[in-house]
């Protein structure tokens, strides 16, 4: 097995030498060097990415120009990262330089272990007998960035459950937790794993790690104990079978929708889409405006007048500073309102402009209480 290393940075290059002892190990300063003087041959490309966009690039001709069939390990650097999106070969894995380089040699043993076993052989197929074509009703959060990954999954578990796919990059971890069952991608090696344990925490919720083909993490070290594991290859062939084993496992039970308890009695008592959208709409006024009450509590209207006569200001501005404070109070209440709006409200009260009733209980309560206040 031929590897090449491609760092200009003394000190790492001597931690490298260590770790590769008794390796087939060529080393370059950079990819131009390589593409010009390093043989062709090369099974593992371990690149130090530390300059940024540079990096970025010159990995990328790497790849094209001469290494399309090696298996990438990209060095990151923790203050200055790369995005690993910008990189064009599928078949990387990205440690941290500073943290992770210990599990170097550890990826290459498995690269051994895999390049000369044979290939497995591919699971069976399941049965219909063996596996429920009904739709579970579950909801499974599927975190990865990986198109084609993402692709597969659908296709495997296309009518058993509701999907929900969130990017790793951008995880809403509340609503990730909310779901019943989470599979996760960590193909990007050790730094997915990292961030699988940050999010899942003391939760009860099964796991399925997704596993690079060449280089697995090992999911022993992940401290869930509910987790099991699958090579993205077997995606097509075995999810289905491992995701209704889990369910018959488990036990696992669609989880009751939590919404507030006003709008689930009204949803309880009328079916009828114009009586129910004018009573949800009236909650929904209610939760606003208990909302614009309690922001408003936080504000001296009479300080800030106070504060604008002292300083000579205009009358206009002084509508100005306080139509600041309101606009910043209305940006605080999104989240709310958002919470409000359920999947089942937004489909309710679509015609209904809820910015209007916004705009029409704010500025109620607002010309309310400054009379009060500048009077």
């Amino acid at each position: 097995m031929k590897i090449l290393v491609s760092s200009f940075d003394k000190l790492l290059l001597e931690k490298l030498q260590h770790l590769l002892a008794g390796e087939n190990v060529i080393f370059v300063k950079n990819g131009e060097e390589a593409i010009k003087t390093a043989p062709k041959d090369i099974d593992i490309v371990v690149y130090d990415a530390v300059s940024g966009l540079v990096s970025e690039n010159d990995l990328n001709a790497l790849f094209e120009k001469a290494y399309k069939n090696s298996k990438y390990i990209v060095l990151m650097d923790d203050l200055f990262p790369i995005d690993p999106d910008n990189l064009k070969m599928k078949n990387k894995v990205v440690i941290s330089r500073d943290r992770e380089l210990s599990v170097l040699p550890e990826l290459l043993r498995k690269y051994k272990e895999l390049s000369s076993s044979p290939p497995p052989s591919p699971s069976p197929k399941p049965t219909p007998s063996s596996i429920s074509s009904e739709h579970t009703g579950l909801e499974i959060a599927i975190i990865s960035k990986d198109e084609e990954l993402l692709k597969n999954i659908q296709e495997a578990l296309s009518g058993v459950a509701n999907l929900k796919v969130f990017s790793p990059d951008n995880i809403n971890k509340d609503e990730v937790l909310k779901t019943d069952i989470i599979i996760y991608d960590t193909t990007e090696g050790v730094s997915a794993a990292r961030a699988l344990i940050s999010m899942y925490q003391n939760t009860d919720i099964p796991v399925i790690i997704i596993l690079d083909d060449m280089f697995p993490i090992d999911i022993s070290r992940i401290p869930i104990s509910k987790k099991i594991g699958i090579i993205k290859t077997e995606i097509k062939n075995s999810l289905k079978t491992i995701v209704m084993k889990l369910i018959s496992d488990y036990n696992i039970k669609p989880k009751e929708k939590k919404s507030f308890d006003k709008i689930s009695e009204v949803l309880a008592m009328d079916s009828s889409k114009n009586h129910l959208k004018d009573i949800i709409v009236d909650v929904l006024k209610e939760e606003i405006r208990s909302t614009v009450r309690e922001s408003l509590s936080g504000i001296n209207f009479k300080e800030l007048a106070k504060d604008a006569i002292q300083s000579q200001i205009a009358t206009e501005d002084i509508k100005s500073l306080m139509l600041n404070s309101v606009n910043e109070i209305v940006n605080n209440m999104r989240n709310e309102i958002m919470s409000i709006a359920t999947k089942e409200i937004e489909t309710a009260i679509k015609e209904e402009d809820i910015r209007t009733i916004i705009r029409e209980i704010t500025t109620s309560i607002l010309k309310e209480r400054i009379d009060n206040l500048l009077t």
